[in-house]
């Protein structure tokens, strides 16, 4: 008895870091990079033998043995160099009866290496039992050796261009190189943004005795500084220009008798400029009460640096400002109605260094 408990024991462990590892999994969009396909000798050797030329164009190039083409889509998880990246461009091969294009080259990191459309049907070109990925800055290199023609796109290729010596199934391609760079990256939950309220803004609301309250995880460490983790859901572009930096944790604002103000998971998003939060104002229903997720401050100018051999985008002192909504409802929570506060005022500067994966 004790043994088979122990043996179900380490199937549990083990089927529960196998969920844990696969749940760990996350594949982020591509935004550029390119694939290289070099002719192996003997394949080009073969096919001048029987008068066909491999041509690209439509975007793809060649030169030499060598066939360019630029990656423009797919998904890939760089720690594990798994995913499916998309190419732009065409290869043809053509001869006197005849001429074969392979259209919307994917690249997929598994055995069968390469697919395309051939005609009217997706089909597998090539497959590799010579795989490898490593990491490249913030994407993934994938390599594949000893591309192998496969059984369908051989058939095809005798059938339009009718060698004398027909294409075979197994027949060496080449090797394919891709790298394959994120558009947006996938974000650890791994630091913590630190947000510096202004000091005419503090010292406002401390004329108003409004205090500032972190709600944990947030934190206030001291000074004017209050500091939010990172949390899972994020991804940031390299360069700054589109994606969202999640934070966890709650602020509140809080003057005695009058309004409560609750700023909960404070999440900027650096397309629409934008640091949103699910808002609470009470007491309800003095005070409009839950208002779901609403932008409460916008972002200013932001200078972006990213390190791709550290895999990390940091931003320093990028100002905050009250927005029309969140001015008005500090008037109201705080100010009996008065305009004491202003679309467009400087609340603060946030400053974080983001990990990713």
């Amino acid at each position: 008895m004790r043994r088979t408990t122990t043996t179900l024991g380490a199937l549990a462990l083990i089927a529960s870091l196998a969920i844990a590892s696969s749940a760990s999994a996350a594949y982020d969009p591509i935004g550029s990079g390119q694939t290289k396909l070099t002719i192996d000798n003997s394949f080009s050797s073969f096919l001048k033998q029987e008068g066909i030329s491999l041509t690209a164009k439509a975007g793809a190039k060649r030169k030499g043995k060598s066939i360019t083409l630029p990656v423009t889509s797919g998904n890939v998880d760089p720690t594990i160099g798994k995913g499916e990246i998309g190419n732009q461009g065409t290869i043809a091969f053509q001869g006197e009866r005849g001429k074969v294009p392979l259209r919307n080259l994917t690249v997929k990191a598994k055995r069968d290496t390469l697919i395309a459309k051939v005609g009217g049907s997706q089909l597998k070109v090539a497959s590799s039992d010579k795989r490898s990925s490593v990491r490249s800055g913030f994407g993934t290199k994938y390599t594949a050796k000893a591309l192998k023609l496969t059984a369908k796109v051989a058939t095809r290729l005798n059938k339009k261009l009718r060698p004398e010596t027909p294409f075979a199934q197994g027949q060496t391609i080449g090797t394919l190189i891709t790298n394959a760079q994120p558009q947006l990256i996938t974000i650890l939950e791994r630091n913590r943004a630190q947000v510096a309220l202004d000091p005419a803004f503090a010292s406002k609301m401390d004329s108003l005795f409004v205090s500032i309250n972190p709600i944990f995880p947030a934190e206030h460490p001291g000074g004017p500084t209050f500091t939010f983790p990172v949390i899972g859901g994020s991804q940031l572009a390299p360069s700054g220009s589109e994606g969202t930096l999640r934070t966890g944790g709650q602020v509140e604002m809080l003057q005695l008798g009058a309004g409560q103000v609750f700023w909960n998971e404070l999440w900027l998003d650096f397309a629409t400029k934008v640091d949103s939060a699910e808002v609470d104002i009470e007491p309800a229903p003095a005070f409009p009460g839950k208002l779901g997720r609403v932008g409460v401050l916008d972002l200013g100018p932001t200078s972006v640096t990213s390190d791709p051999k550290a895999r990390t985008i940091s931003v320093s002192g990028a100002p905050l400002t009250l927005t029309a909504a969140t001015a008005q409802s500090f008037n109201e929570a705080f100010a009996e109605g008065k305009a004491a506060f202003a679309a467009g005022e400087a609340f603060g500067a946030v400053s974080f260094t983001a990990q990713g994966q």
